[in-house]
């Protein structure tokens, strides 16, 4: 085999960086349902990286990000970087120019690498919630109420908090997330445009849905 067709063929890989364990494996499901193409390895960093209220420590957080993503994928190629941030507010003027500034700080220090900003609003669990039918996949004594689908989820506040007061028993957990999203994935829920509404989640998939086609 050439040496030319050996590193057409190397494996590719996404990196996922954010806050928290579990958000970063709802991520680790959640991103081939919305890949626009045959989907890399997704891959998590494990080392926690807090970005909403970084202000000017934004770029050097940004630069050790790149290093990390780097080091993960090691041989194979860096195909994306996605990062994940709770926005612990809800979607409104404010989060624009938080996501704006973020995005565009990640473009530049990305730069030749795809990236996508998960900036959720009020918290990953509101995403969940836009896929109800996962949750008693879960917990067969869970269910998202009905008022909670019709709703505007990006302006839903403290989402985990009203998740373990309104979704059933057992209680809500942080660690369920990964369960719930996977769940939604194999139950083909998860789309571009679910029936729910959540800007924060849009915009994290219309970023998505622009990537080009990794290998």
């Amino acid at each position: 085999m050439s040496r030319k067709t050996a590193q057409s063929r190397r494996r590719s890989v996404i990196v996922v960086a954010g806050e928290g364990d579990y958000d970063r494996k709802v991520l680790q499901h959640l991103i081939p349902a919305l890949h626009p193409g045959q989907c890399p390895e997704v891959r998590m960093l494990k080392k926690p990286i807090r970005l909403a209220r970084a202000q000017s420590q934004l770029s050097p957080r940004l630069q050790k990000i790149k290093q990390y993503a780097d080091a993960l994928a090691d041989t194979a190629e860096l195909a994306g970087i996605v990062i994940h941030a709770d926005l612990d507010g809800v979607a409104d003027d404010g989060y624009e120019r938080l996501r704006r500034r973020i995005s565009e700080e990640m473009r530049g220090v990305f730069k030749g690498t795809p990236s996508a900003l998960a900036l959720a609003a009020y918290e990953i669990e509101a995403w969940l919630m836009l896929f109800p039918d996962a949750f008693p996949k879960v917990r067969p004594g869970w269910k998202v109420r009905e008022a909670d689908c019709r709703r505007d989820l990006a302006k839903l506040e403290k989402a985990k908090e009203h998740l373990v007061k309104y979704l059933g028993t057992p209680a809500y957990r942080e660690s369920d997330a990964p369960a719930i999203m996977q769940a939604a994935v194999q139950g083909g829920h998860v789309s571009h445009r679910p029936a729910g509404k959540n800007r924060s989640f849009l915009d994290f998939a219309d970023e998505m849905a622009a990537w080009h086609r990794a290998a």
